[in-house]
């Protein structure tokens, strides 16, 4: 089985306008996520130097917010859940280069104690180890959304399948 494109459920929704995902935030990453026959979500990536850090090295926050996004997408693809990611480490083994292709491959490592655990890896174009990433995601409850997203009544009654998720069925 051949890796798929992702269209995003929410690419559309007005108000996501994700640094990570959205394609109408003009200086965010914009992200084309693909399904892979493995069941993980990738991402093929090459960093423009507006988002560098020392000449031709990508920023570390910016690696970190690719590992987050391919990650926290995964969870709402995979099992419609919005979350918020409540802890993320990160090991840099390799610096990303400003114009190089990586991919970034994410995907479940259990759950439990109310959040998904999830893990990403990033590689250069020779199949190199740059970055290992783990997380854990809390699924966002519907107050927080509408307290903290700003959802009105009819946003929210669109978008609330996206919430109020159980961590123990994943």
């Amino acid at each position: 089985m051949k890796d798929a494109a992702i269209e995003l459920p929410w690419a559309h929704e007005p108000k996501f306008r994700c640094f990570g995902c959205s394609p109408r935030n003009p200086i965010g990453l914009a992200l084309n996520l693909r399904q892979l026959p493995s069941g993980e979500i990738s991402a093929e990536t090459t960093f423009s130097e507006d988002y560098a850090s020392y000449p031709g090295i990508v920023h570390g926050g910016i690696v970190s917010t690719l590992a987050d996004e391919v990650m926290g997408d995964m969870l709402a693809l995979r099992f419609g859940m919005l979350a918020f990611s409540v802890s993320l480490r990160m090991r840099m083994l390799l610096p990303l280069r400003i114009g190089e292709p990586y991919l970034t491959v994410a995907r479940i490592a259990g759950s439990g104690h109310g959040v998904v655990k999830t893990e990403a890896d990033i590689t250069g174009a020779d199949g190199e180890l740059h970055v290992t990433a783990n997380a854990a995601y809390q699924p966002i409850r519907s107050e927080q959304a509408r307290l903290l997203m700003g959802l009105d009544d009819t946003e929210h009654a669109r978008l609330n399948h996206y919430f109020d998720h159980e961590t123990r069925t994943v």
